[in-house]
């Protein structure tokens, strides 16, 4: 978390934390997408935004915050077990993608989307010892571009509509560069 931290910084990571765990506790009143373990994620909306808003390391702590205090909410803890690594893998990778430019808030998102999905399916398969849930691994592909599209489309929308002030501004020159191209 390079830079100054300030108050508004402080403000914004808390309102989009509390946003990622309402979002995640509504989602979680639902059962899955057609195959255990498979949501939309809509909690990953927040956290994208967190690497615009207030930047990378932000994003991280409100993943972070989301998945403890999101198990804790749910009384599933095991479920740790499964998302902070696979969600950690993908978040680092969308801020990679994201940095280098050449990806679209959408498509880094979709990448995530099916990178998370996917590490989850491999630490439950290597944790329980049952690798035959590896078949629900193209399903589950297939759910992460759905999701990671839709989570996608609605970090763009909301970036376009936020003011440019609320963005890091990196990010913003980077955004405008790709709107510019398209």
């Amino acid at each position: 978390m390079k830079g100054n931290i300030t108050s508004k910084k402080i403000a914004i990571t808390a309102l989009l934390t509390a946003c990622a765990l309402i979002a995640f506790s509504i989602e979680n009143l639902f059962p899955p997408l057609f195959i255990p373990g498979a949501r939309l994620g809509l909690s990953n909306i927040f956290i994208l935004l967190a690497i615009f808003t207030v930047g990378n390391g932000y994003a991280i702590l409100v993943f972070l915050i989301k998945v403890v205090l999101g198990s804790l909410f749910a009384g599933n803890i095991s479920a740790m077990l499964y998302s902070l690594p696979a969600g950690l893998i993908a978040l680092t990778v969308q801020i990679i993608v994201i940095k280098t430019g050449k990806f679209s808030v959408v498509s880094a998102s979709v990448l995530g989307s099916v990178i998370n999905l996917t590490l989850q399916n491999i630490v439950f398969c290597l944790v329980t010892n049952t690798l035959q849930f590896l078949i629900y691994s193209p399903y589950l592909a297939l759910i992460g571009c759905v999701a990671g599209l839709i989570v996608g489309l609605a970090v763009f929308g909301s970036l376009k509509a936020l003011p440019k002030i609320l963005l890091v501004k990196k990010q913003a020159n980077d955004l405008e560069d790709s709107h510019s191209e398209h």
